[in-house]
């Protein structure tokens, strides 16, 4: 019997995230475990008791999207403490990678299971540090993509849209964000290397996938212990909406503009040239503010039952 803290987001899609952490603890409870309800109807609750319970559980088990895991991360990140993933959000972009279930409860189940039984994937994470980060959680850590330029911004305003869901919010957001959009000036250290840009999109990648499907860096890889710098010359209003199809299917890195740049570390802080960067976004949830720096973690998290391609 193991003892597993369970943290859902009680809140969402109208009760439908309560009903879904029930039927999840009723299945763990089933299974003969031992499970501890961590949720407390609000992000830094739910964080705060599940850090003050890490030391007694066997795995932690997150039920919801991106916003739920990015969560879950910050509790299991660089500790033996494995994390177990019930996708059922409407952005699942490290289940997608993983290759876990979603949308189905019984199957994520069968997943966890499976995983405490032995069958874990160990993979990287990004390390964001910076002063101005948000509280709690400094560094914070993320398991897709972190966003600072127009990619921030229009996560911003999509985060506080109820609908539409999944790719098409970004769409929508982007077509908001752009009347205020100006390129913007970036100061970036890349492996110690320093240059400063003015530039529209920048993003550091640790998986391909963010935004419920776009794929901003389709080489990216969880297990290859390197993170991708993904930057744009600045780009006109139209070409950033022309933009968004091609991230959908991958095919965005045949445009000379953009640039992608492997890496260990890559510093992020204003440049002396262009618009002020936004507050940075990761797994589509706020990190803060630069300056910051963000480091890839090599094997920093364990999940349950997934597969690493």
């Amino acid at each position: 019997m193991s003892r597993l803290g369970v943290i859902t987001n009680p809140t969402s899609g109208s009760g439908r995230g309560a009903r879904l952490g029930a039927e999840t603890l009723a299945a763990l409870s089933a299974n003969g475990h031992q499970v501890v309800n961590l949720s407390h109807g609000s992000w830094v609750a739910s964080y705060e008791a599940a850090m003050r319970q890490r030391r007694k559980l066997d795995a932690l088990v997150v039920v919801g999207g991106d916003g739920m895991v990015h969560l879950g991360i910050q509790v299991c990140a660089e500790r033996k403490l494995p994390l177990g993933i019930v996708a059922a959000g409407s952005g699942n972009d490290l289940a997608k990678t993983l290759q876990l279930p979603e949308h189905d409860i019984p199957a994520s189940i069968e997943r966890i299971e499976a995983g405490l039984a032995g069958d874990v994937v160990q993979v990287d994470v990004g390390k964001v540090s910076g002063r101005l980060l948000e509280q709690p959680g400094n560094p914070r850590y993320f398991s897709a993509v972190l966003s600072a330029g127009i990619d921030a911004a229009v996560a911003a305003y999509g985060s506080n849209l109820k609908y539409p869901r999944g790719p098409l919010k970004y769409k929508v957001a982007t077509a908001r964000e752009l009347p205020r959009y100006k390129p913007y000036g970036v100061r970036l250290t890349v492996d110690g290397k320093t240059w400063d840009k003015v530039v529209t999109l920048v993003a550091v990648a640790n998986s391909p996938v963010f935004g419920g499907g776009l794929r901003i860096s389709p080489d990216s890889s969880v297990t290859d212990g390197e993170l991708e710098l993904v930057v744009t010359e600045p780009l006109k209003r139209r070409s950033i909406m022309r933009l968004f199809p091609k991230l959908m299917e991958g095919t965005h890195l045949s445009d000379p503009r953009i640039q992608v740049i492997k890496a260990k570390t890559v510093g992020i802080e204003q440049g002396p040239s262009g618009a002020r960067l936004p507050a940075a976004f990761a797994d589509g949830e706020l990190v803060g503010a630069e300056p910051f720096t963000v480091s890839v973690v090599k094997g920093g998290l364990r999940v349950l039952g997934g597969k690493a391609k």
